[in-house]
Order: C-alpha cells, then sequence, then structure tokens
C-alpha cells in the first residue's frame, strides 16, 4: 500500500516540531527512519507485544510514546484491516511547549511480483484518486490498476495474474486540531495529519489516529472500520493496545506451569492469528508461509504450507481451520488436482510443479479436524471448487473422494509399489537440486516419504470416516462413505505392504528412487522417517532402533532438532551443504518426527520440543534477533559457519524471515503432548 523506493521497505513518516510560549522553533525531531530518534537506542526504547509495539522517544525538552495497535479478529469472515495510533506527548520542562505533531503514509500501491521490474516492464501501473470527508476527519486514496492489455482484468470478479482492483489506503484523525492534507508527486500521494496541541508544564495529552485499508471504497465503509476500533477504545477504558481483545482470542494455557514455555506458546499463538489473511477473490481466510514467498516474491505459496499452518488452530480456532479448509476445496479442481501457489488476484497454478502430496496434507489437516472438533457436518458442507467462475461445487465429502482418486490415479505408484515423485514432494528442491533430464525422471521418480506420510494419514481419516459411518443420523451418506473407505483402505494396504517390503531389515527407509538410482541407502534422509515413526505398524522395538539412529545420524551436534540430511550429497551452488533441502534444519520436518516419538516415548518427545523452541534458539543464538520472535522455515545446520541463521545464500539474505512454520508446528506438537488436558475453543 505504501511501496518504498527499495523493494520490501514502506514510505511513511512521523515527526515534531516544538516550539516555545513564544513561537520561537526549538528543534525538529524525526521518529521514523534510519536517520531518527528511533535508530538511537539511547533516545528511544522499543516494546512489542501481542498486537501492538510502543516506541518511546525521550528528549531534553519531552517524552513521546507512540503505539501501534491493532484489533484482533472474532472469525474468519470480519475483521478491522487498520491499526490505531496512540501517540502520547508529555511535557518534561516547567514551561509551556507548543507541539506540532506530524503523522503520514505516502500512497504507492504496488504488486510485490513487479516491484524489482523496470517501470517499463511492469504489466500494470497504479493511479491515486485522493479525497477527504471533513465530517468524518478521514482522508483516503482510491487505487485503481491502469493496464494497456484489456483481459488483464476485465472486472472485479476476475481472476487474474494481476491485480486490478487494490483496497484503498485511508487515515483518519481521532482528535481535534487536526488539519488532514495530501501531498501529490508522480504516483504517489502522501496522506497526513497535522494536530496542534499547547502543552503545560509536565502536562501529558494524548492524540489519536487510524491509519488502514478498506475494500470498500465509501467512506462510510472506512466508518465502519474504525467505529469498531473505537469502541473497542471506549470498552477498556482508553487502553491503546487492545489487550482484553486479545485475551479473549488467544489461548492461555493455564496448566503450563513453565512460564517460559507457556509465554513461548501464546506467543505462537498470537503470530499464527496476526499472519492470517483473508482473500477477498475466495472469501475465505487462512495462514501464508510469510518469508520469501508472500512478503518479497508475492506470491502465495504454497497449498502444503497453508494446510500445515492450520493443523494447530484445530484446537484453539477450529473456525479458522473451517475456513482454510474450504480454501484449499476452492483451490482444487473438480478432478482433485489442489492448485499450488496464487498469484495476482485468485489466479491459482502449479508454477513449474507437478507436486505429488498436497493431497496428503489435506488429509491430515481434514482428518484432525474431525478428531478434535467431532464437526461431522462440515462433510456435508458444499463447497466451490476452481476455477470459481465455473459455478461447480462439492460437498466437502465430495472433494475428499476426488483428492484420494487424483493421488491414486493421476500421481500413482511406481514400479516398486511407492506413491510416485513426480517433480516434487515436500523437498520442492529436488527437481532442479538435482540436473536430470526431466522426462527421465517425472514419471519414474518413487518418494518414500509420501508412502510412509499416505500410509499415516490415510489411516487416520479412515477411521474417522467409519467413525462417521457408524452415526445413524449419516445414513444418507453411507453408501458413498462405504466404498470411500474400502477404497482407499485397499490403497493403503497395497502400500503398506510395498513400503515395509522395500524397508527389509534396515533400521531406517530410504528417501526416494529418482533419476534410476536410490537415495538414502547409507546417508540418512529425514524426510520419511518423520511419518515412519507414526506408522501403527512399525513395532516398538523398531521405532526404538530408528531413534537410535536418529540421535547419532542428524541429531548429533545440532543445537535445535535432526537436520535433513546426515551427510548431505547435493552438489550445488545455492545449496550449500548443511543449507535448506541440502541438510538444514527444518521445524516441518522436526514437528511430525516429535509427535512420532511421543506415541511411544512422551518425556523424550517432550525434550524435543524444548530444543525445538524460541526459548533454547535465543538461549544458543542471542544475537539472531530473528530467533526471539520468528524464524525462516529452515536455518542452517551445525555443518556450515552460518549455524542458525537463515539460508545465507542469494536473496535469501535480504528477506523478511517471518514466517508461519515454525509458531504452527511447536503450537501443534505442544497441543498434541498436552491433548489429555486441552479444552477446545468453539471459536
Amino acid at each position: 500500500m505504501n511501496q518504498g523506493n527499495t523493494p520490501n521497505s514502506g514510505l511513511n513518516s512521523s515527526s515534531i516540531d516544538l516550539f516555545n510560549d513564544g513561537g520561537k522553533m526549538l528543534g525538529h525531531y524525526q521518529l521514523t527512519g534510519l536517520n531518527s530518534l528511533a535508530a538511537d537506542p539511547h533516545s528511544c526504547t522499543r516494546e512489542f507485544g501481542c498486537g501492538y509495539t510502543k516506541y518511546t522517544y525521550r528528549t531534553n525538552n519531552f517524552i513521546c510514546e507512540r503505539t501501534l495497535a491493532c484489533k484482533p479478529s472474532t472469525n474468519p469472515y470480519d475483521g478491522f484491516p487498520a491499526f490505531l495510533l496512540t501517540v502520547k506527548l508529555r511535557n518534561t520542562t516547567g514551561k509551556m511547549l507548543k507541539v506540532s505533531y506530524n503523522e503520514s503514509v505516502v500512497a504507492h500501491y504496488e504488486m510485490m511480483e513487479q516491484q524489482r521490474k523496470s517501470v517499463q516492464n511492469k504489466i500494470v501501473k497504479y493511479q491515486n484518486t485522493v479525497s477527504l470527508n471533513k465530517q468524518q476527519n478521514i482522508i483516503k486514496a482510491d487505487i485503481k490498476g491502469i493496464a494497456s492489455d484489456p483481459l488483464l482484468f476485465p472486472d472485479k470478479t476476475s481472476a487474474s495474474i494481476a491485480d486490478g482492483y487494490p483496497p484503498s489506503l485511508f487515515l483518519k484523525a481521532l482528535s481535534s486540531n487536526t488539519r488532514l492534507k495530501n501531498e501529490s508527486g508522480n504516483d504517489r500521494d502522501e496522506l497526513s495529519a497535522t494536530t496542534i496541541i499547547k502543552l503545560k508544564a509536565h502536562e501529558e495529552i494524548s492524540i489519536r489516529y487510524i491509519i488502514g485499508y478498506s475494500f470498500g471504497t465509501g467512506f462510510d465503509s472506512m466508518e465502519v472500520i474504525c467505529d469498531g476500533i473505537q469502541s473497542a477504545i471506549d470498552e477498556t477504558n482508553n487502553q491503546n493496545d487492545f489487550n482484553a481483545d486479545w485475551l479473549k482470542v488467544l489461548p492461555r494455557f493455564p496448566k503450563e506451569s513453565d512460564t517460559l514455555l507457556r509465554n513461548e506458546m501464546i506467543w505462537h499463538a498470537y503470530n499464527l492469528e496476526a499472519m492470517t489473511k483473508y482473500n477477498d477473490y475466495y472469501k475465505e481466510t487462512e495462514i501464508p508461509q510469510g518469508t520469501v514467498y508472500d512478503y518479497d516474491w508475492g506470491i502465495h505459496a504454497s497449498a502444503r504450507d497453508h494446510m500445515q499452518h492450520a493443523l494447530a488452530s484445530v484446537y484453539y480456532n477450529p473456525g479458522l481451520t473451517r475456513s482454510v479448509l474450504r480454501y484449499m476445496i476452492k483451490k482444487t479442481t473438480p478432478w482433485g488436482e489442489i492448485r499450488l501457489i496464487e498469484a495476482g488476484y485468485g489466479m491459482a497454478n502449479a508454477g513449474s510443479y507437478f507436486t505429488s502430496d498436497q493431497q496428503l496434507y489435506f488429509f491430515q489437516l481434514l482428518s484432525e479436524y474431525l478428531r478434535v472438533t467431532g464437526d461431522y457436518r462440515f462433510l456435508e458442507e458444499q463447497v466451490d471448487n476452481y476455477p470459481l467462475s465455473a459455478g461447480y461445487k462439492t460437498s466437502v465429502l465430495q472433494a475428499t473422494e476426488n483428492c484420494f482418486k487424483f493421488l491414486r490415479d493421476e500421481i500413482g505408484i511406481g514400479r516398486h509399489g511407492l506413491v510416485r515423485l513426480m517433480n516434487s514432494d515436500w523437498n520442492d528442491a529436488i527437481y532442479y537440486i538435482v540436473r536430470a533430464p526431466y522426462n527421465r525422471t517425472l514419471y519414474n521418480g518413487e518418494s518414500h516419504m509420501n508412502s510412509a506420510m499416505a500410509i499415516v494419514e490415510l489411516d487416520n481419516l479412515i477411521d474417522q470416516l467409519k467413525s462417521l459411518a457408524s452415526k445413524s443420523d449419516f445414513t444418507t451418506m453411507q453408501a458413498q462413505l462405504d466404498r470411500l473407505t474400502a477404497s482407499m483402505g485397499a490403497y493403503r494396504d497395497n502400500l503398506n505392504t510395498a513400503f515395509f517390503r522395500d524397508l527389509g531389515d534396515r533400521n531406517f527407509s530410504r528417501r526416494m528412487y529418482f533419476n534410476g538410482r536410490s537415495y538414502g541407502d547409507e546417508n540418512l534422509f529425514l524426510e520419511p522417517q518423520t511419518h515412519m515413526m507414526r506408522m501403527k505398524e512399525l513395532p516398538e522395538s523398531k521405532k526404538l532402533a530408528l531413534l537410535k539412529e536418529l540421535k547419532e545420524r542428524v541429531y548429533n551436534g545440532e543445537k535445535l532438532g535432526a537436520r535433513e540430511q546426515q551427510a548431505p550429497e547435493f552438489e550445488d551452488e545455492e545449496f550449500d551443504r548443511g543449507s535448506r533441502e541440502n541438510g538444514g534444519f527444518w521445524y516441518a520436518l522436526n514437528g511430525p518426527l516429535i509427535i512420532g516419538i511421543s506415541m511411544f516415548d512422551k518425556p523424550e518427545a517432550w525434550r524435543l520440543l524444548k530444543k525445538m523452541s524460541f526459548g533454547n534458539y535465543s538461549h544458543y543464538f542471542p544475537n539472531y534477533w530473528s530467533s526471539y520472535w520468528s524464524a525462516s522455515d529452515n536455518v542452517e545446520s551445525s555443518l556450515i559457519p552460518m549455524e542458525g541463521l537463515p539460508d545465507q545464500t542469494g536473496d535469501y539474505s535480504d528477506i523478511p524471515v517471518y514466517c508461519a512454520h515454525p509458531h504452527a508446528w511447536l503450537l501443534y506438537c505442544y497441543y498434541k503432548l498436552t491433548e489429555d488436558y486441552v479444552n477446545v475453543s468453539r471459536r
């Protein structure tokens, strides 16, 4: 909404002009930016918490406390896309002071997909129309996409690779003595508010603004958002941080005696809620990956990630889980293919990938939702399929059947009886980290990870569907349930037989068959072991033997958890040994492993969960600022000098590291380990 002059930057400003009672200027103080008081730790302290951030500036004449706070949503379809800005100014002198406080945000819309392109190569440009409503004290910029291609976004309802109808940016002043204005320049407009106040000696005064966006372009649409925020201020006796509202929506974990662990789990739940985004095209909400996908490249990827992120919400916000599941079905074709990536406005495609595992993550989330909430009526709900313009709907149960048939028939199995790899499973680097002819790998590869995951997740889903089939009030679905569970069961049995035949007397599974050879015969890859540990057919003695192998081969020397490979064997200039898919540490791999270990050794699972925690991360890497509040989906393992950092190759060192993966897996594992005394929210 306020794209800066460099990628991933913004354009906004806060400043104070200070005068004595006679009108003489005492100083100009910039509060934001690299050359401001905020950049000086002696002049500014910073505090961050659930839903707010506070900057406190100190000078010889005044103290300024600047708090930005967001009100949480109570359901996935109604929220407040704006923040409250409260500025407290205190005169620390014994004389009258006159203060001119200025807050501004620049309306300069840009799609992240094209933020690094030259002006002539951008497929769409944006034009602002600024207007002011003095009665409501709101200034807004309505933004319109301009493109030479008439088919790029013919109307607001059409899916498009480009965003033609962005929301409107607005600024509202809640305090009197405020003047709103606009300063135009080329393709950007500076929406600013200037508040003039006089402060008596040692007096403190607060001024407030609301800054946000609205999909409705009318001033009344913005006023509705502002009224919701204003009412929350009134209800909490003029509090600035919406603390009471966040206490209502976040899990509290009252039975957790470890204060550090309890606070960390609340923080993980908060981050998942805060990252959650409503999609105006699909009319649903989900939790994005963040990091390089959403916050740098501008693509919404990938579907498997979004389903993993919602696993914990089945416990504390099942309404959000339902919306994520609907979202996934709306990105699924009538024949069961789940579209991997979104870009622009509702445009979903496979990108370069023909993935082989998206349906497995759908089964995982759906079965967990049914198991924890018991909301079997959800299976009867009718949901749109992709593309939405076709008007095709299926029940959730029918969508589940379609996804299973896609797994069985389209992805299929290879000559060893294992689920085919196609060009990528969870490890979407496979098809370009190994320089192999595409035609020799796409249809011949087999994934031990997919196979182990399918065995586990189909078993869980079959249990839930059979439980439903036994209920007398679901008789209309009986025949379909019987057919589906029988077909799933037969497929799973054959897969289980093939997997154990391939395993033989080995203690750990191979990784894959790819490009005419097997991977993981001697070198342990973590991916399949995480699901193998959860197989009910694997005897406990074999699980203990597997755990011993894991400790010796991929846990040894690691500070956070098991790395992806024992001895990284891929050669690629973008994949250092010990980095990313070539031996890095991944939350999405360690999470399922902890859950598997908890099934036979809960104390060890607890130890490994705490090892993976942010508390442990910040203990070992106290100078990595990201370790205190978020992380990338993976960090460098002990095998390379940059241990604990996100991948340091290419542009990865420049991107925001905020990611849902660590929050989702740490919280979900905690819930699984404490499931016997968890109370499920019905929100």
